[in-house]
């Protein structure tokens, strides 16, 4: 149940509205009633925050995840993508910079 409540607030975090936190945590915690799995309802909350268009963004951030938010009008899954690939861009070069 912890990780799922975790799961949740990342996912409304990832978002940044409070609503959603409290509807995803209220569903987590109802989920045994239901016969459902809390971790699943959690992982469904993750998969909407994928799918939601974003918002776009006040303060561009620096390094990959700078690259990805230039890309905000995208949908989060895009986004999600290019920040991955260029984090592992990024940690290809230090493990070359240090070999």
């Amino acid at each position: 149940m912890r990780v799922a409540l975790l799961l949740v607030r990342f996912a409304a975090a990832v978002i940044g509205d409070d609503r959603w936190r409290e509807q995803w945590e209220a569903d987590v915690v109802g989920a045994r009633e239901l016969g459902m799995s809390p971790l699943g309802v959690a992982v469904g909350a993750v998969r909407a925050v994928v799918a939601m268009p974003s918002k776009g963004v006040a303060v561009a951030g620096i390094g990959p995840l700078g690259i990805a938010l230039k890309h905000a009008q995208t949908p989060r899954g895009r986004v999600l993508a290019i920040a991955a690939v260029s984090a592992l861009l990024l940690l290809g070069g230090v493990v070359l910079l240090f070999a």
